[in-house]
């Protein structure tokens, strides 16, 4: 027979353990739950970021127009959701908000008297998976980004000048050369051309002709608002013919008519952006000099759609025409403009 003491009893403790274990697990089952699902969101809105940033830079395409762009926005997200990868996303017509100079929009953004905007919103429903279990049946991503359409503060030289006072009759047939036209008449040693920027890496005749230009050259003949330039002398009728219309192929008008993606392009809207029709031009006031002295003054740009040359006429004819500077930087402080707009992304 055992004795009283070697009898041993049972611990009320017994069981404890295993109950710890048990919640424990709950908890890290939790966890792990709430891990997927907040996953699931997060991959959600990078998606809709994604999405909205596509979207607002085809509805900058669009701008000025509201309709135009509210149509390139969806049309983009629709794009977005047919192709069959990655998360599903909703943008209505109602997401698309346009805004108009002068002004601020929704998130922020300031608008000058010439400059327009459009805010895109997408949203992404999750339908959670575990968190349901607690009672939580799922959120909604939203993520949304602005584009702003603005002047151009600055452009790639085209080594030509035009008065600031000359009106900007877009579509209107013109003469480009000033210095024998009314505005300008007078200015000694100026025939209406310009010398490439100091520390340009391109002559003036190589941007004036546009051909071959390398990325250094274009980064280098950017000019801005406030910028002076100086008269270009000695451009002989020759010399503008041998860059605009007639250079064993490299001159303006033979390549925009031997190369089929420009060859039924028209200046009314209709055109590629790099055409080299497409001329952007410095408007500016005279500051003073002569000869390679003589100095400008950068109050705007112009866009001008070259047409044709008269050698013995001495007229480069064209027209101004509204463009959207691919890459450009624009500027929405800016009180006015000639013409020459850029997009970019602000929020």
């Amino acid at each position: 027979m055992r004795s009283p003491a070697s009898i041993r009893t049972r611990s009320p403790r017994a069981g404890v353990a295993g109950a710890w274990v048990a919640v424990a697990f709950v908890a890290l089952a939790g966890s792990a739950a709430l891990v997927i699902d907040l996953g699931s969101l997060t991959i959600a809105a990078q998606r809709c970021q994604d999405v909205a940033d596509a979207a607002a830079l085809a509805a900058g395409t669009g701008l000025p127009y509201e309709a135009t762009a509210r149509q390139k926005a969806l049309a983009t997200v629709g794009a977005n959701n047919s192709e069959g990868g990655g998360w599903p996303v909703v943008c209505e017509a109602a997401d698309c908000r346009y805004y108009v100079g002068p002004g601020t929009t929704a998130d922020g953004v300031e608008l000058g008297p010439w400059s327009h905007a459009m805010r895109v919103t997408v949203h992404a429903p999750v339908r959670y998976t575990f968190a349901r279990i607690l009672g939580v049946e799922g959120a909604t991503a939203v993520r949304s980004a602005t584009v702003l359409r603005a002047p151009s503060n600055g452009i790639p030289l085209c080594t030509m000048w035009i008065a600031h006072n000359t009106p900007l009759n877009y579509g209107q047939q013109m003469n480009l050369l000033m210095a024998s036209g009314p505005h300008c008449a007078g200015i000694p040693g100026s025939f209406g051309f310009l010398q490439s920027p100091p520390g340009c890496t391109a002559s003036s005749f190589k941007l004036l002709q546009a051909y071959g230009l390398t990325l250094q050259d274009i980064e280098t003949s950017f000019v801005t608002f406030g910028d002076s330039v100086w008269a270009d002398t000695g451009v002989d009728v020759g010399s503008f013919r041998k860059a605009f219309e007639s250079d064993q192929g490299r001159a303006r008008l033979e390549r925009a008519a031997a190369n089929p993606e420009w060859a039924d392009d028209t200046w009314d809207g209709h055109y590629e952006k790099d055409n080299p029709r497409i001329l952007l031009i410095p408007l500016v006031t005279y500051v003073g000099g002569t000869g390679a002295n003589a100095q400008f003054h950068i109050e705007q740009f112009g866009a001008f759609w070259l047409e044709s040359v008269q050698g013995g006429q001495k007229t480069i004819t064209g027209r101004f025409i509204e463009y959207d500077l691919p890459g450009g930087d624009a500027n929405s402080s800016l009180t006015s403009s000639g013409g020459i707009w850029a997009t970019k992304l602000v929020r």
